[in-house]
């Protein structure tokens, strides 16, 4: 078979002209360049958990949250799609659209190797739009670790990042700005939330990563990390009968009793929690009537609310833990919440 007809014309001395030769080689040449993505994975390597505590958040009211665009959120739904199947160079062809890179990263304390989608332009610059991050473990645990409010919820980011790869979990979420960068408010759940709060915001990076797994496999369970001041921890106390300053408040987003001995991520870290004898852990519907998280927009989805930003999960698909810590959990016993979790995963997924 000839890519071209054959030519018969020939050079005095019986070769064929040198033209011939270039015009063959140039096609070869661009039939290789385009079976190449247009451009590679970004290599790092180093201590993964520096790297990700090293995010700049921003600050209270900076506006530095920008919402993305209707095509923007389709590009990022396609990346997200591909990245989570691990199509890393179709992963990086939409992601080079929308100011990301996918980063495959060397860990040198776990020596293992994760994959990242991490904006390009990290604040101070001008063309960041606090979209987040996402790491992604090919051989964790079926579970994904989430940090909507990394800073505002004083050390849940940090936490989160530990407790990723304590567990190796598959999949971290964290915010790309504080929950309070919006003066704008979310049209979800009221108005009590700013546009910036990824937990009350479906028109985000956040969510539609959520949806994305949740939806891939309906067996992959949810950790989100939260927590509560002093004044809402009175509140707690009194309903939970208790009086240690260390709690949780445990809920699956929806306002029904659970049945403490049943097989569920939520109760088996409950278990977990208690045998420490460090903390008290309190169940929404149980023990607790505030603070259920049935406003969280990603616990409706997986709970299979009709609309995430509107109406609340009927009922629980046992899937998805709203994690509420008062700040002593937060601040002194991130190892330990870490460990309870370890446990309760491989119990779960055993």
């Amino acid at each position: 078979m000839h890519l071209f007809e054959p030519d018969t014309t020939t050079t005095s001395n019986g070769s064929r002209p040198l033209l011939f030769y270039v015009i063959v080689t140039c096609v070869l040449l661009l039939i290789t360049v385009l079976s190449f993505p247009s451009k590679a994975l970004t290599h790092m390597s180093g201590e993964l958990d520096k790297h990700l505590k090293s995010y700049n958040y921003g600050t209270k009211a900076d506006d530095r949250w920008i919402m993305p665009t209707d095509n923007e959120q389709q590009l990022f739904e396609s990346m997200f799609s591909a990245f989570y199947q691990q199509n890393w160079p179709l992963a990086e062809e939409y992601a080079s659209q929308i100011g990301y890179l996918v980063i495959q990263f060397s860990d040198v304390d776990t020596n293992k190797t994760y994959f990242l989608l991490q904006e390009e332009h990290q604040l101070p610059s001008e063309e960041f739009k606090g979209g987040g991050t996402f790491v992604f473990n090919p051989l964790g645990l079926n579970a994904v670790l989430q940090a909507p409010h990394p800073k505002r919820d004083s050390f849940t980011g940090s936490q989160s990042i530990d407790a990723f790869l304590h567990t190796q979990s598959k999949l971290l979420m964290l915010a790309g700005t504080r929950r309070d960068s919006s003066h704008a408010v979310s049209e979800c759940t009221g108005t009590n939330y700013s546009a910036s709060d990824v937990a009350h915001q479906t028109e985000s990076y956040f969510q539609i990563a959520h949806e994305q797994a949740s939806n891939f496999d309906d067996s992959t369970v949810f950790i989100q990390y939260h927590g509560f001041g002093s004044t809402t921890r009175s509140k707690l106390q009194s309903q939970c009968n208790t009086d240690n300053d260390l709690m949780l408040n445990l809920s699956e987003g929806v306002r029904y009793h659970t049945n403490d001995n049943e097989h569920s991520i939520l109760h088996l870290l409950r278990k977990n929690v208690e045998a420490g004898g460090k903390i008290k852990a309190c169940v929404y519907g149980n023990n607790t009537k505030s603070l259920g998280g049935t406003w969280n927009v990603q616990g409706r989805h997986s709970n299979g609310s009709v609309d995430s930003c509107h109406t609340s999960a009927d009922a629980s698909a046992k899937r998805f833990i709203h994690l509420e810590q008062s700040y002593g959990v937060r601040k002194y016993h991130r190892d330990d919440m870490a460990e309870y979790l370890k446990q309760a995963l491989t119990q779960y997924f055993n």
